[in-house]
């Protein structure tokens, strides 16, 4: 019995030793903290295409100034069985609302694009900010849902405001295709244009109110439904990679 008596003595004596050196070692020695998605962006962004095998792309549309092609657009696109992500300019929202509510009302995703179009590379943080929560909110007041994507204006980016846009909890998207509508170029080249270039995981820009933008849409989803592709919104695609 005292054997066994001294053995346990013994034993707590050595679990008494650990337990300091553990102590000593947790001040001297910093905890290693992992890192989160939060942290570090899943994408390098601004994103402009997603690494992805399936033949998905994303078509999207910048929303600026007019709002006479918005419907056919949307026709277009439900025709081809076809969703994508438009980029709305604050101020054009607050005057179109209702355009604002079909564009998610047909299964499509909306982004902001600033609140007034201003180069925002240029602003101060503070004014990048104001940009952002003013777009995010009139979105919000229209859909009930805050925008987690944003396109700058000219898609002139810099660190500072892609720094800005994750403090605001959105993700900068780019593309990697223009299909260079606003030159008003032919449908035909427009349509060459992207089909020439496109890959599984594009992100293709359009302007909604550019004059052969229509035509040149349909000539694109005609081709490349041919071709095996499918046509989902940002963020879907996003979720493949």
């Amino acid at each position: 019995m005292r054997f066994i008596g001294f053995l346990h003595k013994r034993l707590l004596s050595l679990f008494c030793i650990a337990a300091a050196v553990l102590a000593v070692l947790f001040w001297i020695v910093p905890p290693v903290v992992l890192s989160t998605q939060a942290d570090t962006p899943r994408f390098q962004e601004p994103v402009c295409r997603v690494d992805t095998k399936e033949k998905q792309i994303a078509l999207t549309f910048d929303v600026e100034w007019t709002d006479v092609q918005t419907d056919e657009l949307l026709n277009i696109l439900k025709k081809y069985q076809a969703t994508a992500t438009f980029f709305v300019v604050g101020h054009w929202a607050e005057t179109h609302d209702e355009s604002v509510l079909r564009i998610t009302m047909a299964g499509c995703e909306l982004g902001t694009h600033s609140m007034t179009h201003v180069r925002m590379d240029q602003l101060s943080h503070g004014k990048q900010k104001e940009e952002l929560q003013a777009s995010s909110r009139t979105l919000e007041q229209i859909t009930g849902k805050q925008p987690r994507l944003f396109r700058a204006p000219y898609g002139a980016y810099s660190p500072e405001l892609l720094s800005t846009v994750r403090e605001e909890g959105m993700v900068s998207i780019q593309w990697e295709i223009d299909s260079l509508d606003w030159k008003n170029i032919s449908p035909e080249r427009i349509c060459d244009h992207i089909v020439q270039q496109v890959r599984p995981g594009a992100i293709v820009r359009f302007q909604s109110s550019a004059l052969n933008t229509p035509t040149a849409l349909e000539k694109v989803l005609e081709v490349l439904c041919e071709q095996g592709y499918t046509f989902v919104t940002v963020t879907e695609l996003m979720d493949k990679g």
